[in-house]
């Protein structure tokens, strides 16, 4: 009877860790309950399958990478932009007996905006491609935990200024 028990305990404590993940925008996961998960809590439950890890932790490094080159490139390009637009670089000159100054205007210098769209144009193919890594990575563990996980039923009471009900999520 014991024997039993335990086996019965260790099914269900299985069954319960084995959870599907889901891929939403913008490189968050959830569980099949709609749950979000943190990064950390997704390293954790793709721990036993080293394949899966490894592509997530890829696909992370991806997103950040590219986050960095967009949001750097586009500082580069706002700042260096901004101050060509509040700058003045014009010179004059009066030469006596003249009546009219000498205005010589220098073009601003746009090379940190130039390094900027680089920036921001390298790191477009790299925010495209992290999510396909994200979901390699939690296909190869929902398939391994295909055959072990039952989603358990909900029940959800609900009520309105004109009906009440019950609703029962499989």
């Amino acid at each position: 009877m014991k024997r039993t028990m335990l086996l019965a305990f260790l099914m269900v404590s299985i069954s319960g860790m084995a959870q599907q993940l889901n891929y939403g925008s913008g490189g968050t996961v959830y569980t099949s309950e709609n749950k979000k998960l943190t990064s950390d809590e997704v390293r954790q439950l793709l721990s036993k399958n080293s394949e899966a890890l490894a592509e997530y932790n890829a696909g992370r490094n991806k997103k950040t990478w590219g986050n960095v080159l967009f949001y750097g490139g586009l500082g580069l390009v706002t700042v260096n932009l901004a101050t060509a637009m509040t700058t003045d670089n014009t010179t004059s000159t009066y030469n006596p007996g003249d009546y009219s100054p000498n205005i010589k205007s220098e073009r601003s210098n746009l090379t940190a905006a130039i390094i900027g769209g680089a920036m921001i144009v390298a790191s477009i193919p790299i925010k495209i491609g992290y999510p396909k890594r994200i979901k390699k990575a939690l296909g190869l563990h929902n398939n391994g935990t295909a055959s072990i996980y039952e989603s358990q039923p909900t029940t959800t009471l609900l009520a309105s200024a004109n009906q009440i009900g019950v609703r029962i999520t499989f």
